[in-house]
């Protein structure tokens, strides 16, 4: 028991003496984290602390600063004597500056180490208390490094620090006799992030299970809509960005902002297609920075509209888009200094990727089975529907075969008998999608006019081999 005790004892000694450190406090440098990844090359700036001491500091004890990696204090900042400032409670020497407020101790004794990075080496700042008054537990005084503006002299104080990523700054003193007083840390620059993305206004619409041409609720517009933010106000950052919006889905049919009477078209989106006839294979945005450094805020907004059927009936069927994903990529930015350009990663720096930007869904439950050999030698086809509800069911009807040809939409002919499974036979579907006893291969999807799960499908193919069950969108999920 008495070892336990003093083990307890001997912890909080322990940790009473931890806590008794000097504190450095700051507003810590904003640097851009894309910027530093980059290697944006530091550009000179001040910086600026303060440092309250925890113990007694006699007069003739010694201060240190021991800057990290990323701070460079370079050849040029000068130290030296202390001469008293331009304003009370100031001093000054060289670059290096002191704001004692009401305190009566002085420094003296700057010496600035610039070590050597290529081996290893960091910087520091050693001072002296002066002989006299003593810097006593509890003081706080104030360092500024750079354009301090505590001199009269305006050649001496420009800024010449470089850093070049989040950094730390480590306090150390010492009594005359080498002993050491205390210790202590403080962050003097911090990385966040330049850019920011966000989808504030997803696709969300449901698409009518009649016709594919009307939004639930005879809707015939909706709205997707995304902000990018671009902060260059920050150290280090990326100047003049100019990036890419990206929405990737399935978007067939849908023209750009043409908005004749039957089309399906968008507007502040080009559309990116490919083949022949052309297929919409994604959506984009170009995004430019305004000019200097400033916070940008850029919301991309674009409505989606479909026609009216009442001409001709021709309207195009708005497409199950799938999960819709927004990405955004810078593709051009330039250094702070010089206009340099960035070397940006092959294909742009990319800010976000597989961002959920809502879908277009049918309000109906989809059924797909992809792969249905139709007329095969020696096979036999069929899919089962099991209608669980009190009603008829209605089904539409698409598909693509192995050549790629498209069917439908198309009505299955006749509705699923409630409460009752339903074969559909290989003649019947070889009669639907006028394939003439042509041996085929299909992927059916089945447009139910059912909510989910009350409908139910089996797919079956066999020869003189056996039987076969083809895997179903609902037997994968989705």
């Amino acid at each position: 028991m008495k070892l336990f005790k003093k083990a307890l004892l001997a912890t909080a000694v322990f940790g009473a003496m931890g806590a008794q450190a000097a504190t450095i406090s700051s507003t810590p440098l904003k640097l851009s984290a894309e910027g530093v990844a980059l290697k944006v090359p530091a550009i000179a700036t001040k910086l600026t602390f303060d440092i309250v001491v925890d113990k007694d500091h006699p007069s003739s004890s010694t201060i240190t600063l021991n800057f990290d990696s990323k701070v460079d204090l370079t050849a040029n900042l000068v130290g030296g004597a202390v001469v008293q400032g331009v304003g009370n409670g100031t001093a000054y020497a060289g670059d290096v500056g002191f704001n004692y407020g009401t305190g009566s101790f002085t420094f003296d004794d700057v010496v600035i180490k610039n070590g050597d990075a290529t081996k290893g080496e960091t910087d520091s700042i050693t001072f002296k208390v002066n002989l006299g008054n003593p810097l006593t537990a509890d003081s706080a005084f104030r360092i500024v490094l750079g354009n301090h503006q505590f001199d009269a002299n305006p050649g001496v104080g420009v800024n010449r620090v470089l850093v070049s990523g989040a950094s730390s700054l480590a306090y150390v003193s010492n009594k005359a006799d080498k002993s050491q007083i205390e210790t202590g840390t403080g962050v003097i620059a911090e990385e966040v992030s330049q850019f920011d993305f966000k989808v504030g206004t997803p696709l969300n619409n449901l698409i009518q299970r009649d016709a594919l041409t009307r939004f639930l609720n005879n809707a015939t517009t909706d709205v997707l809509a995304s902000t990018f933010v671009n902060d260059e106000t920050l150290g280090l950052a990326l100047q003049d960005v100019a990036a890419t919006l990206t929405y990737t889905g399935n978007f067939k049919g849908l023209t750009d902002n043409a908005a004749t009477l039957n089309e399906l078209n968008v507007d502040n989106l080009t559309l990116v297609t490919s083949g022949t006839p052309a297929t919409v294979t994604s959506l984009t945005a170009a995004i430019a920075s305004g000019a200097g450094a400033v916070k940008d805020t850029t919301t991309v907004t674009s409505t989606f509209a479909n026609g009216t059927d009442g001409i001709n009936n021709t309207v195009v069927a708005i497409p199950v888009t799938g999960n819709v994903k927004a990405s955004l990529v810078v593709t051009a930015a330039n250094q702070t200094v010089g206009g340099a350009a960035v070397v940006l990663p092959t294909g742009g720096y990319s800010v976000a990727t597989g961002v959920d930007a809502g879908k277009w869904a049918i309000d109906a439950t989809i059924i797909n089975v992809p792969y249905l050999p139709v007329n095969a030698a020696n096979t036999d086809t069929f899919i089962h529907f099991a209608n669980e509800t009190d009603k008829e069911v209605d089904v539409i009807v698409t598909a693509i075969d192995n050549n790629g040809v498209e069917y439908g939409p198309m009505n299955l002919g006749a509705k699923l008998a409630a409460n009752t499974v339903t074969k559909i036979s290989e003649p019947a579907m070889d009669t639907l999608f006028g394939l003439k006893g042509a041996s085929t291969k299909l992927s059916v999807t089945f447009n139910i006019d059912a909510d989910k799960g009350d409908v139910n499908a089996y797919a079956v193919t066999q020869n003189d081999k056996g039987r076969t069950e083809v895997s179903t969108s609902q037997q994968r999920g989705n």
